[in-house]
């Protein structure tokens, strides 16, 4: 966590505060608002301390490398005026100020934890966080990204924290499984369909023309219809229309009676494929003796056993209430009417219901010796729409990119659809030589980029965010908005990088050594030395100062430091009882153990103290991430010096750990 925020997170901040505060005027724009800058963060507690001031206004050169991300933030919100806060975001907050206040409320949680420790279930809640975030951040960034190794090692850690791993040759497969082996299978049914009732395709079309053109979605009565048009069912998109039929271009082809323009009877066949998805799954579902032959193949006289298998399913395209037998909430769209489902289940007084529902799936069971020949066309359609081999095909149809996500979890529903197809085509060599074949990839010639860029739907208005997800590019890559039901399972990843430099693990070493070592000692040294009247009388001082502030005579007690309280510092000082109070962090400790030492005249100890403070201040507000060996065995010098005054007897076995703490996997 600790490496994601200083060398992924950080760097991300940095190019989203280049680009709106352009390096070449960091300078000048800084000295205008300075006297801002100070009213806002230096008039009563220094929030923005002095090294870090020195940082902005005291240095000949200024530069961006050289804040961290806490620095930053604060720039942006007096400069740039963005409103970051320090309160965690609504999910649902996606604008850059939500981002970056999530990347700053992560970061002081985690440098600030007491005890360097984060829950499994935290930990996965904040990588996933912050990985959103960054991502929404980079994908608002205009700058290029490769130009230099940094930039390109950032790019291959983004991949990391990219939800959704996308492997060009599973992809290949997932199209291979979904579109050509289906639509070869579809081919073959259909001509087998068609010489069993001696007719063409097209002679079929043309038969079906008016059925089909009133179940459209956009349809309107025409010279044809006896009846109101309006009892058909709506299920064929326009697209789909289109796909089957033209307009025939000769003015004397038909004179409509009613003069439409789009009257069914000016349309005619097109030249169709019958190998294309697209078409044959619109034909099969929607034309009644097709989908009947089928049907019939599948399931012979076991229609009961296919209604019971999917019973769950059916139930909740007609119910949008949970029932006991659901493991989720249902999102599926109404779709059967509660009269259709009483033509297929009737319900059992003795069966009750877990949840105790007056109405739940587990209380109905198929009628018995129901046939398909007892379904009218409408009801048998819609089935066969939501459950079945040639429903699953369809529902990858309207949203192939998000069933390529649900493949990659659990690949066998599409490979049951599959065989339960292959096993009605009646020539066996046919379906021989395609079980054969099904694991190979016949696609290699696909474009998967083209696919993908193809097939991601364009983010719509959902209540739920959508998932920033890394897409191949040819050039580099690009994030984009994906809507991702909760629902659907994406694929385990790990949740760390495997490419951490020798500069970068010095870093981590000396963050593990302050949060493992460190605090155990200063907080055994704050037992020993701070007694119960000792924090009363600190929490005294804090106190009057906050009094002093509310009535603006903070100047009667100007020599004194004073010390800038986070809330959360506030919480572990002020608690209505002891057994309500928390461990103090790491600043707060080292600074009350200062003010007791100063008044004890403990010089050497408090100047100790002062070394650890001055390490755990540059580590916390690095802009890198990195330290050089030089400089980490500076650190590790110091602090040992600093454990063997603290007392070398009390704390022998800690300093000794100082060399022998380096199996930092599980910290990372």
């Amino acid at each position: 966590m600790i490496h994601l925020i200083f060398r992924v997170a950080c760097p991300v901040v940095r190019m989203i505060f280049n680009q709106e505060i352009k390096p070449n005027q960091l300078q000048k724009t800084l000295d205008k608002y300075k006297t801002k800058m100070k009213k806002q963060y230096r008039k009563r507690e220094k929030i923005i301390n002095n090294q870090q001031w020195d940082l902005l206004y005291r240095r000949n050169s200024v530069k961006s490398e050289d804040f961290d991300i806490r620095l930053m933030i604060f720039i942006l919100r007096t400069i740039a005026n963005i409103q970051v806060g320090n309160l965690y975001p609504v999910q649902a907050d996606t604008r850059t100020s939500a981002m970056l206040s999530r990347i700053q409320y992560i970061k002081n949680k985690t440098t600030q934890s007491v005890n360097g420790k984060l829950s499994a279930e935290q930990f996965k809640k904040y990588w996933d966080d912050i990985g959103q975030a960054v991502l929404k951040l980079v994908s608002s960034i205009k700058e290029t990204f490769i130009d230099n190794a940094e930039k390109t090692q950032l790019i291959g850690r983004l991949f990391t924290l990219n939800p959704v791993d996308i492997d060009y040759n599973k992809l290949r497969i997932f199209i291979s499984m979904s579109e050509t082996y289906p639509a070869m299978i579809l081919q073959n049914i259909i001509s087998e369909y068609c010489i069993f009732i001696s007719q063409s395709m097209d002679a079929i079309l043309k038969k079906e023309k008016h059925e089909l053109y009133h179940k459209r979605f956009i349809t309107q009565s025409c010279c044809l219809c006896k009846t109101e048009f309006s009892t058909y069912t709506r299920m064929i998109p326009e697209k789909q229309w289109e796909s089957l039929y033209e307009i025939k271009s000769d003015s004397d082809f038909h004179h409509c009676p009613s003069n439409l323009e789009q009257c069914s009877e000016r349309f005619i066949p097109k030249k169709i494929d019958t190998c294309n998805l697209s078409i044959t799954v619109p034909i099969v579902l929607n034309i009644h003796n097709i989908l009947t032959y089928i049907i019939n193949l599948l399931y012979k006289n076991e229609l009961e056993n296919f209604l019971m298998k999917n019973k769950h399913v059916i139930y909740h395209y007609m119910e949008k209430n949970r029932c006991c037998m659901c493991r989720k909430d249902p999102s599926e769209k109404t779709f059967i009417t509660k009269i259709e489902w009483n033509k297929l289940f009737f319900k059992e007084c003795v069966a009750s219901c877990q949840n105790c529902m007056q109405d739940c799936c587990s209380q109905f069971s198929v009628i018995k010796g129901i046939k398909s020949s007892n379904l009218d066309e409408t009801l048998l359609s819609k089935l066969f729409h939501i459950a079945g081999p040639i429903s699953f095909l369809h529902k990858i149809e309207q949203d192939s990119f998000l069933y390529f996500l649900n493949w990659t979890v659990d690949e066998i529903p599409l490979r049951n659809a599959l065989l339960d197809l292959l096993s009605i085509i009646k020539d066996t060599s046919v379906s021989s030589e395609m079980l054969k074949v099904m694991d190979e990839t016949i696609t290699e010639t696909v474009d998967v980029q083209q696919w993908i860029s193809t097939h991601v739907k364009v983010e719509k208005v959902n209540p739920d965010p959508p998932l920033q997800v890394i897409l191949p590019d040819k050039d580099s890559f690009c994030t984009k908005s994906v809507q991702i039901p909760k629902d659907v399972s994406l694929p385990n990843r790990t949740r760390c990088f495997n490419d951490i430099t020798d500069e970068e693990t010095n870093f981590l070493k000396i963050f593990l050594v302050l949060t493992k070592v460190v605090y155990s000692v200063l907080t055994n040294e704050f037992k020993r030395l701070c007694a119960d009247n000792v924090l009363d009388k600190f929490r005294m001082d804090i106190y009057e100062q906050q009094i002093a502030d509310c009535h603006k005579d903070s100047h009667k007690d100007k020599h004194r430091q004073r010390i800038y309280l986070t809330q959360q510092q506030r919480e572990q000082l002020f608690t209505p009882t002891k057994k309500e109070s928390k461990p103090l962090d790491f600043e707060l400790m080292i600074y009350i153990l200062k003010r007791k030492t100063e008044e004890e005249g403990k010089t050497d100890y408090t100047d100790h103290l002062d070394v650890i403070d001055n390490i755990r201040r540059e580590i916390v507000q690095h802009s890198s991430g990195v330290l050089n060996e030089t400089r980490f065995q500076e650190i590790l010098t110091c602090i040992e010096k600093a454990l063997l005054h603290f007392g070398k007897e009390l704390y022998e076995d800690k300093i000794t750990n100082l060399h022998h703490i380096w199996n930092f996997k599980e910290f990372l």
